[in-house]
């Protein structure tokens, strides 16, 4: 993923399916205690210069974490191809 600083559904759903799936049932069970989050995750607004709003990956994890994900984060090099 070259671009995690703006994520949007559409973003995390072609990346990481399964972190936008469990978000998909966050968003069902619990909307309203994360509202701001999940207008900008679904990119409900518009920023000033037209696009739609988004959140960062910092605030998806944050998302989780709130709601009893343990969240491990595991970096790996990519192969070097000749």
């Amino acid at each position: 993923m070259s671009n995690t600083k703006q994520i949007n559904r559409d973003k995390l759903l072609e990346t990481y399916p399964k972190l936008a799936s469990i978000l998909d049932d966050i968003y069902e069970s619990n909307r309203q205690n994360n509202y701001w989050f999940f207008v900008n995750y679904l990119g409900k607004y518009k920023s000033k210069s037209g696009k739609p709003r988004a959140v960062s990956m910092g605030a998806v994890i944050e998302i989780l974490e709130q709601n009893g994900y343990n969240i491990e984060i595991k970096a790996n090099r990519k192969p070097i191809k000749p």
